[in-house]
């Protein structure tokens, strides 16, 4: 998955909006920028196909703001809610290993602390749990596969805190199979 940001579309057309009203124009420009379907919002995503990408063959390009670099996204945030249906587009088109940048973003800022980092990979973990969970029961529990992105720049000592919290999050408990003796 493959996350790319509009980060300032949102103030553009407010911008634009506004600019509009001021100068006593109609409000169809505007409209007509609103309803534009090139104008990607944030939590929906476009799919592209590649043949010459080694393991492969979608990329999900899902448009994000700049609300994801900051500590304040919750599981129902635009971007959350863009994963939630990426998946759901894997379940239904049989799509078994996908990619997930794990702190939805693959570059590290002075802003990301240890702390956030925890808290956005507890957010992501549970959230994709979750999904995956809702989709199992769509198709049938078909085994798949995610892995889970970190960027590059990220320290040792929060690779092993990340990958602690795993399973925990994602723990499996074995089932017992009782019979009885007659």
């Amino acid at each position: 998955v493959a996350l790319y940001a509009r980060t300032q579309r949102r103030s553009k057309l407010k911008e634009a909006h506004d600019s509009g009203n001021q100068n006593g124009g109609s409000d169809d420009k505007n409209k007509n920028t609103e309803r534009n379907y090139l104008n990607i919002l944030p939590g929906e995503f476009y799919i592209t196909r590649h043949s010459n990408l080694s393991e492969i063959h979608v990329a999900f390009h899902l448009c994000v703001d700049d609300n994801v670099k900051s500590g304040n996204i919750t599981a129902r945030d635009p971007a959350i809610m863009g994963l939630r249906n990426i998946l759901k587009v894997c379940c239904t088109h049989d799509i078994t290993t996908i990619s997930i940048p794990l702190l939805l973003v693959h570059d590290m800022s002075e802003e990301m602390t240890i702390p956030w980092c925890l808290r956005r990979a507890e957010l992501v973990f549970k959230c994709v749990k979750g999904f995956m969970m809702e989709m199992a029961s769509w198709d049938g529990g078909i085994s798949r596969t995610v892995q889970f992105l970190v960027p590059q720049s990220i320290s040792e000592e929060m690779f092993y805190q990340l990958s602690n919290m795993l399973p925990q999050i994602f723990r499996v408990s074995s089932t017992l199979t009782l019979t009885s003796k007659h």
